[in-house]
């Protein structure tokens, strides 16, 4: 499964807009407020389309917070007015096919519609009875992370040493879909998958699937040799040379990719156990990260995508960002940005080049205070100059403006003592020791 446009009308603040998709990465960039976010809830509404005609999961739908609103401003005081009906609608490829479907909100007492994702629902009705029948249908992978995912993690480190794992009796393979997209669901199940997997292989030998899964963790936490669920701790923990750490005490970004990646991957072999130690590897699907870079140091950002791509190859995946070094990352046609619609291949510029051209940061080379100490000093010399001819009112004015200029720099003893020397030259009426 895999989306490849998305059409938004009236959804959040897109009056009409259109998004092309690549196959394999695709990352939004945008000031605050742009409508990341909105993009990858419209995406998690489109996707989740799928689960009207499957178990497991709940469709998202549009709500009332999603309608766009415009301001009237007819009398004294404005009216804020609900603009309908909202429409999601996605094009893209699935088992192979090409097909079109659509939700639609048509006012404010009624509800989602169905009927537009009528053939992608009919799909997974027919996905559905085949895996009530045993078949080995290989099912797509959905998953959306939000920022909540690490608040929630922080929450959990002062809850019982388990983290509420707990061991798994057998299941549907359509739990793989459960609270997947659910942007702040917490890491719990797959620990509790991987509990209950590392318990079946210390009874049985090694299994495939678990250890694909470790696999694919290792590949992408980079400086860590092995995950485990430790029994005596109750926890998961990561370990390197001389190092062991429980998940409660590794760095925020070190448990950002790992419980990300191990529940990707876990869900990939709980949908497709019959791909056994090649889940990971052959499942296809479309998982939505907002801010990929979160707590992540510089080297990781440059390295993440690849990692991503790497070890999900059949997957879709679709990230915000305010990272220049994710963005240097990125292949031709990867790049959406909301506040210039036109794509840019940027693997060869500079982080200079990306934050000034791309992100809109002025002079990336210097510091944001050396800028304002430059910017400061051309301004104090204009007010110089003007006041060495300046009298009465204008020339006090004048020499408030020198005192704003230089007050806050004042802490620079050098800098300070130098616009000082040049006021004193200057010989200002006055100014007079």
């Amino acid at each position: 499964m895999r989306i490849e446009r998305l059409t938004l009308k009236n959804f959040r603040s897109f009056e009409s807009r259109t998004f092309d998709f690549a196959p394999s990465f695709n990352v939004l960039i945008g000031d605050n407020g742009a409508g990341k976010t909105a993009v990858l809830d419209a995406l998690a509404i489109g996707a989740g389309a799928l689960f009207l005609g499957l178990d497991g999961a709940s469709p998202p739908g549009i709500h009332g917070d999603d309608v766009r609103r415009v301001t009237h401003g007819l009398g004294e005081v404005p009216t804020l007015e609900k603009i309908y009906p909202v429409k999601v609608t996605c094009e893209g490829t699935v088992e192979g096919s090409r097909i079109e479907w659509t939700r639609t909100l048509e006012g404010p007492k009624k509800h989602t519609t169905h009927g537009g994702a009528s053939d992608l629902a009919h799909m997974a009705e027919a996905w559905g009875e085949q895996v009530q029948a045993g078949e080995p249908i290989t099912l797509p992978l959905i998953s959306y992370f939000g920022t909540g995912r690490l608040w929630l993690q922080r929450r959990e480190r002062r809850s019982s040493p388990s983290n509420g794992a707990r061991v798994l009796k057998p299941g549907s393979r359509l739990r793989g879909y459960r609270g997947c997209l659910d942007p702040t669901s917490d890491h719990k199940a797959f620990v509790s998958w991987f509990k209950t997997m590392e318990l079946i292989q210390l009874q049985r030998g090694a299994l495939e699937t678990l250890e694909s899964v470790r696999r694919s963790i290792i590949r992408c936490l980079r400086g860590w040799d092995n995950v485990l669920y430790d029994f005596r701790l109750g926890s998961l923990v990561a370990r390197k040379p001389n190092i062991q750490l429980p998940f409660e005490m590794l760095s925020d970004g070190v448990r950002n990719i790992l419980a990300m990646v191990g529940d990707i991957a876990y869900r990939a072999a709980t949908l497709n156990p019959h791909l056994r130690e090649e889940a990971p590897l052959k499942t296809p699907g479309i998982v939505l990260i907002d801010e990929l870079d979160l707590h992540l140091h510089p080297l990781w950002q440059r390295e993440v995508v690849d990692d991503l791509r790497n070890v999900f190859p059949a997957i879709q995946f679709v990230a915000t960002t305010h990272s220049p070094f994710i963005i240097q990352s990125l292949r031709a046609h990867e790049l959406i940005n909301l506040d210039d619609r036109n794509r840019e291949s940027l693997p060869s510029r500079s982080i200079e080049d990306i934050a000034e051209a791309v992100m809109g940061v002025e002079i990336p080379q210097r510091s944001y205070r050396h800028q304002q100490m430059l910017d400061a000093a051309r301004a104090y010399y204009e007010a110089l100059e003007e006041a060495k001819g300046a009298r009465g009112p204008r020339l006090t004015e004048l020499k408030q403006r020198l005192d704003e200029l230089s007050a806050p720099f004042s802490d620079d003893v050098a800098y300070h003592a130098f616009l000082e020397m040049k006021r004193r030259a200057a010989n200002l009426p006055g100014d007079e020791e």
